[in-house]
């Protein structure tokens, strides 16, 4: 599922470093990497969690419509 809004986005605009988010998640820097490229999947709780740490809604993650 592509995201409507980017982890990563949020993350550059906030001035936060991948390491900063990595750590408030409690994964490791490769792990947070592989979901901010693509390569892994986010889970639910992880981008619930994103959302209070930018402080947005969880919805800015999920496109408008589904098909």
């Amino acid at each position: 599922m592509k995201l409507h809004l980017s982890p990563k986005a949020l993350r550059v605009n906030s001035g936060l470093t991948q390491k900063e988010v990595a750590d408030y998640l409690n994964m490791s820097l490769t792990q947070y990497k592989r979901r901010e490229n693509g390569k892994s999947r986010w889970y639910a709780d992880e981008l619930y969690r994103l959302a209070k740490l930018y402080k947005v809604d969880i919805s800015v993650f999920f496109p408008e419509k589904v098909s």
